[in-house]
């Protein structure tokens, strides 16, 4: 129902203040700033819900309309503590036609524990919430605007104490008000952590029992051991792998079995099949210092997998073609798994993780 209701509120804001495009581009910023934050149960102590989850708060109509105050920015994005951006801005103005005096406060909501501790998984929904906020000093917390006039606020964020291997996520409101319908707010979001820190490969047996990455055999057992194939009929190795987070390239390179590159994910202590790319040219840093016989396949932007046996794992059969389909020769090779990081460089080797398969012979 969520796009029938901002429809409507959207019909409603245009029918007020005008059929304009400036009302149109200004309909967003608008809406956040007035809506009304939820709390994440009914119980009183209960902190508000995470931003993730109800964004900027539901849409308040009436004071969406007739609010006479305005704020330049509605969504104040701290990012990850790798590209903290502490110093926030915006405006305030007053758009009515009488003297305003206006307070500001700053309004957290529940901090998201967004990776379960002690593992690599998402937490599964709910997501709990604890009380380990950010602090926030303003630049000022009272003042008087007359009609027509605006003054920028600035606001110096101080990350939350905590666990930073659990990846939360803070946010909450900056409250500006001066009347009951004009009661706004700048919604801010931030990770308490790196996300270049977070693995993307699992390489853990607590979904099936065995340690992912892995290859199955032509009786699909796990190959441990130098195996050779031919290639036909089902005489053909298959590479299963499992993403405990999203990432923006997938990569499977067929490499020399002496290969002395030590996998991030190295040693090792139905299905719905992948579509395949074009790997892209990669020049440059220590990436292209990993020689490589030949690339597989790529993927781009994929997300993590899912708790399900239909969405928990993807499989990649090998066969005896590159990825733009010339010939493998004959010979012993591994297979090199790489997944990047987010916010992680593509042209360095280690802001993957990787990971070497056994000994694969192809032997026609």
């Amino acid at each position: 129902m969520a796009t029938p209701f901002v429809a409507g509120s959207a019909a409603l804001l245009f029918n007020v203040k005008g059929k304009t495009a400036a009302v149109g581009k200004s309909a967003r910023n608008i809406f956040e700033t007035t809506a009304q934050p939820v709390a994440s149960s009914y119980i009183d102590a209960a902190p508000l819900q995470t931003v993730t989850q109800q964004g900027a708060g539901l849409i308040n109509v009436y004071n969406a309309l007739f609010a006479t105050t305005s704020l330049s920015v509605g969504q104040l994005v701290l990012n990850d503590t790798a590209h903290f951006q502490s110093i926030q801005t915006f405006t305030v103005k007053n758009t009515g036609k009488t003297i305003k005096r206006y307070t500001l406060k700053h309004v957290p909501a529940g901090t998201a524990v967004t990776v379960t501790p002690g593992t690599i998984f998402a937490a599964t929904g709910p997501v709990p919430l604890t009380n380990a906020t950010a602090s926030v000093t303003l630049s000022t917390t009272s003042f008087t605007l007359l009609p027509g006039l605006s003054l920028p606020i600035f606001a110096r964020f101080t990350l939350p104490k905590g666990d930073a291997s659990t990846f939360p996520v803070y946010s909450g409101f900056i409250e500006v008000s001066s009347g009951p319908t004009d009661s706004l707010h700048a919604t801010y979001l931030g990770l308490g952590a790196s996300l270049k820190d977070k693995q993307v490969l699992d390489n853990t047996d607590k979904f099936v029992g065995v340690r992912f990455p892995l290859v199955l055999n032509s009786t699909l057992q796990v190959q441990d051991n130098p195996t050779n194939y031919t290639f036909k009929g089902q005489d053909f190795p298959i590479v299963l792998y499992r993403l405990a987070f999203g990432t923006p390239q997938f990569r499977l390179d067929l490499v020399d079995s002496n290969i002395l590159l030590a996998g991030t994910l190295n040693p090792r202590g139905l299905l719905s099949h992948p579509s395949y790319t074009f790997p892209r040219p990669n020049h440059g840093g220590s990436f292209s210092k990993v020689k490589i016989v030949g690339p597989l396949v790529e993927l781009d932007y994929i997300p993590r997998h899912g708790n399900t046996l239909a969405t928990g794992y993807s499989y990649i059969p090998l066969s005896r073609t590159f990825a733009n389909g010339t010939s493998i020769p004959n010979g012993s090779y591994r297979v090199l798994v790489r997944a990047l990081r987010v916010t992680g460089d593509a042209t360095k080797e280690e802001d993957y993780d990787s990971w070497l398969s056994p000994i694969i012979g192809f032997q026609a």
